[in-house]
């Protein structure tokens, strides 16, 4: 089995070497001669464009990992292959330029909101649907990591996240928890939002994303931002006498039930998996779905042009300075 993989940066890099363990045999795309001559040290096919792929290969599916802002092109291209496609997050950089792919075969799309493998977050979402978190009327969702300690290897001014053009900035590239909040809660009512640069990090994209969202008999808070330290990352879901908290950092789901301050009973599961570990599954489910023609993604392109529709609200929020209702 073959798959094609557009761009061989960081994540590239880790769906090539994840596949390649699982017995497919990756064909790299990249622009950069650089990786390249990495790509071709571990054994890979190599090619600087698409356009010079070699007529003879072949491939059962595509996997781009490229910048966003070439996420719809390469998409198309894929589809007119009718190739099933892996689609690194967030799927454009913009919801009228991906609500585009509607017209062709979406539903060959896969979309790697890998936070959806995490067993925390299945846990999590466990609880939540068996009624553990009774009506829940409080939420908050935090994800920060400073941007230099993203890709120490290289200079953070020349990684596609520095660059508003590419796609980069906290909004798109941390839009994991917006899928999380949907696949939890659904499609808010409205939505208060400020988008910001206010670091100092020398980068022309966001740096830090504040967003309310509000639903019925519930408020969800999102904080995203690219320099935090130390790093952080959790979900917190208060309820009628209970509440949860999934620490993805310290790997702990914490649940509290308790009608007093004086006597909480809590149940605390401590988790053991490799960041790499989630990632995989991913990838094992993705070959499941490129191989049979009844599995479903677990995110779908519908879902992701969902996340991209509440980011343009929340973009619209923060210019107008006000709640804004969201039209489903």
């Amino acid at each position: 089995m073959n798959f094609l993989i557009i761009g061989y940066g960081s994540v590239g890099k880790r769906h090539a070497s994840n596949l390649s363990g699982l017995g497919v045999n990756c064909l790299i795309v990249d622009t950069k001669s650089s990786r390249l001559k990495e790509a071709l040290e571990h054994g890979y096919s190599v090619y600087d464009s698409l356009d010079s792929l070699d007529s003879s290969e072949t491939f059962e599916a595509v996997v781009i990992c490229s910048p966003p802002v070439f996420h719809v092109e390469q998409t198309i291209w894929a589809l007119d292959r009718n190739k099933k496609i892996f689609l690194e997050k967030p799927i454009g950089i913009n919801f009228k330029e991906c609500n585009t792919i509607l017209s062709l075969d979406f539903e060959k799309i896969f979309v790697g909101y890998n936070y959806r493998w995490n067993p925390q977050f299945i846990k999590l979402q466990k609880h939540i649907d068996r009624g553990l978190i009774k009506n829940p009327f409080f939420a908050t969702f935090t994800i920060g990591m400073h941007l230099e300690d993203w890709h120490p290897w290289e200079n953070y001014r020349d990684f596609f996240m520095s660059n508003k053009s590419q796609g980069g900035g906290a909004l798109l590239d941390e839009s994991h928890f917006l899928e999380l909040i949907i696949e939890i809660f659904g499609i808010p009512l409205s939505v208060m939002a400020k988008q910001l640069k206010i670091s100092s990090l020398e980068i022309d994209t966001d740096d830090y994303v504040s967003a309310q969202f509000l639903f019925h008999n519930l408020l969800v808070e999102m904080r995203l931002d690219l320099f935090r330290r130390p790093h952080e990352s959790f979900i917190q879901i208060y309820g009628e006498d209970s509440s949860i908290t999934c620490n993805f950092l310290n790997k702990i789901n914490t649940v509290t039930i308790s009608k007093s301050y004086a006597e909480p009973g809590r149940i605390i599961k401590r988790f053991k998996y490799e960041r790499n570990d989630v990632f995989v599954d991913m990838m094992k489910d993705f070959i499941e779905f490129v191989n049979f023609e009844n599995v479903l993604p677990r995110v779908t392109f519908l879902r992701a042009l969902e996340v991209m529709f509440l980011i343009e609200k929340i973009r619209e929020s923060s210019q107008i300075n006000h709640w804004l209702k969201v039209d489903k």
